[in-house]
């Protein structure tokens, strides 16, 4: 796990003056909304027939959503006809399948802890675009030494970018999980 205070001489780059604790929590709502937007942070979790499906999620995160849920045989099951999920990631498995695999995505919750713990592969792989996305949100202050909107939406539009590149990867790494689903053309 990676702290990201590390990244605050990324920030400082971008947008100098900047306090310290300004710049972390700033990288602490990029972190935030690029774990969110790109659906990085998946999960996978066996529920077998009569278990309670409260999904496992870390400390410090909440859950997003459900991707898709396989049964035993490995087959897709279909929202609403076969399983529900609940706002806080319960799944209630409606069909009678001995056990099902769900996979889902969490993201971190909106207040981190100052002692939050990032994943390391974001934080590495994607440094820059979090240090983009704190600057692009400080460079938007009203009355400070560093305010420039320009420079905020040109930041602004790496963040995308980056949490887009890492959607991507996700989307992929799920997509091998994937039971390929034969279409019915007419």
């Amino acid at each position: 796990m990676a702290q990201l205070s590390s990244l605050i001489p990324l920030v400082r780059e971008r947008c100098g003056g900047v306090l310290d604790q300004m710049a972390k929590d700033q990288l602490g709502r990029a972190y935030q909304k690029f774990c969110y937007e790109s659906r990085f942070l998946a999960r996978t979790q066996e529920i077998e027939q009569g278990q309670e499906g409260a999904l496992n999620i870390d400390s410090d995160h909440v859950f997003v959503s459900v991707d898709f849920v396989l049964d035993a045989n490995g087959y897709e099951l279909k929202s609403s006809d076969d399983y529900t999920v609940s706002p806080n990631g319960t799944v209630t498995v409606i069909n009678t399948t001995p056990k099902v695999r769900v996979f889902y995505h969490i993201a971190p919750q909106f207040l981190l802890p100052n002692d939050f713990e990032a994943d390391n592969t974001i934080v590495n792989r994607w440094a820059d675009a979090i240090a983009d996305g704190a600057a692009a949100n400080l460079l938007m202050m009203p009355n400070t030494a560093w305010t420039d909107l320009a420079k905020s939406d040109y930041y602004k539009r790496h963040f995308t970018d980056g949490y887009r590149d890492a959607f991507k990867v996700a989307v992929n790494a799920l997509d091998e999980q994937r039971p390929s689903q034969p279409r019915v053309f007419f």
